[in-house]
């Protein structure tokens, strides 16, 4: 019989609660043995876990007294990441680790290191550099199919409410009861299709560039958000690159992810409409990615198991998020400025209130087409 590890999952109410369903909904062939909960009220939230008969623990060192895991899957807030990660690594359990890992890269280390001491790996949850297409780009990319990177550009905006804010109490906050979380949505929400830039110009497939400077524009669109909420970034590389990265919380709607990515022998495009990757290279040629299969949609967690039954670690580990970490604190050093009040607007929807930015959507998208920031394409937010 094929080897069935055993899953510790830790926290259940948030993000966790994808794992959790994915992994009772249909045999995913592994067993969630274990979870760790600080809702007192999770068994009564989530029926599944006393229909399977799954134990809950208020934390993993609980577990860890009465069991043992092959894989623990971390979902807690990031403030919480790095003593955890440490704590399952201690007690023999490979770590697959919700984005982001951590806020500074000191901790980024301590985690490697002890990941390397126990012979485990740290793997972490961005999901995009699972995906197929995105790895036969990054391949094509590393094999010179493209060039040199010149420029790289996204615009990637979740729309947030009420809600979103009031669901825990770090939502958009810079600190909480001492400790950084610096929850935005270039940190959090909206992370992945920057870190993706980054994986995608890295040295080896495993790597991620470095980012050398930054140029920020942050705002306040929401005066009850602590931390900024609108972001429009161009970072400076160590590939000589340029990255433009736009996001927002306070909007009408969901808008991108789209992207062009610029390279010395061709151009590189994808949008929200057709989510994968077509190139054009400057001698007429072209690559069509749609046609790769992008892998299950919680590949992060199959790639995980497999690394667990089969040996060998994940693709994004912690050198794919040194970037990003880098990136957070940069750009939480810049000014916030806040938006003009007339541009603000509110409106309901499904049973939550959100905030508009009158003419964000057009600055983004002019802003990205022109390689600017907003300032520099006229917008004045």
């Amino acid at each position: 019989m094929a080897m069935r590890p055993r899953v510790l999952l830790i926290g259940a109410g948030g993000y966790g609660g994808v794992y959790l369903r994915e992994m009772t909904g249909h045999d995913a062939g592994a067993d969630v043995v274990g979870v760790c909960e600080t809702d007192p009220e999770i068994e009564q939230k989530v029926p599944v876990l006393r229909e399977r008969n799954i134990p809950v623990y208020s934390a993993p060192e609980d577990f860890y007294r009465k069991d043992s895991a092959d894989l623990a899957i971390i979902a807690s807030p990031v403030h919480y990441h790095t003593e955890m990660a440490l704590t399952c690594l201690a007690h023999g359990s490979n770590v697959l680790c919700e984005k982001p890992l951590c806020l500074t890269l000191e901790e980024a280390e301590r985690m490697a290191q002890a990941a390397r001491d126990a012979g485990k790996f740290l793997a972490l949850g961005y999901q995009l550099d699972y995906r197929r297409d995105v790895l036969a780009l990054k391949q094509d990319i590393l094999a010179g199919r493209f060039g040199a990177p010149r420029r790289l550009s996204v615009y990637h905006c979740f729309r947030r409410g009420a809600k979103y804010y009031a669901r825990n109490n770090w939502a958009g906050r810079i600190r909480v009861n001492g400790r950084e979380v610096f929850d935005s949505p270039f940190t959090n929400a909206s992370a992945h299709n920057f870190q993706m830039m980054t994986f995608l110009l890295g040295q080896g497939l495993r790597t991620s560039c470095d980012v050398t400077g930054v140029e920020a524009e942050l705002y306040h669109g929401n005066p009850r958000v602590e931390n900024y909420d609108i972001a429009a970034l161009r970072f400076h590389t160590s590939e000589g690159a340029q990255i433009l990265y736009y996001t927002a919380h306070p909007l009408r709607a969901d808008l991108g992810p789209c992207g062009v990515f610029e390279f010395e022998k061709g151009t590189v495009t994808f949008d929200s409409d057709q989510p994968s990757f077509k190139a054009v290279l400057h001698d007429g040629s072209r690559v069509d990615y749609t046609a790769i299969d992008p892998g299950h949609p919680l590949q992060k967690l199959y790639d995980a198991l497999d690394c667990v039954k089969n040996g060998g670690a994940p693709v994004c580990g912690v050198e794919a998020d040194i970037a990003h970490i880098r990136a957070v604190r940069m750009v939480q050093e810049q000014p916030i400025r806040s938006v003009r009040e007339e541009l603000r607007y509110t409106f309901e929807e499904d049973g939550d209130t959100f905030l508009g930015i009158r003419g964000l959507e057009e600055a983004f998208i002019q802003s990205a087409r022109a390689w600017a920031l907003p300032s520099e394409a006229g917008f004045r937010l």
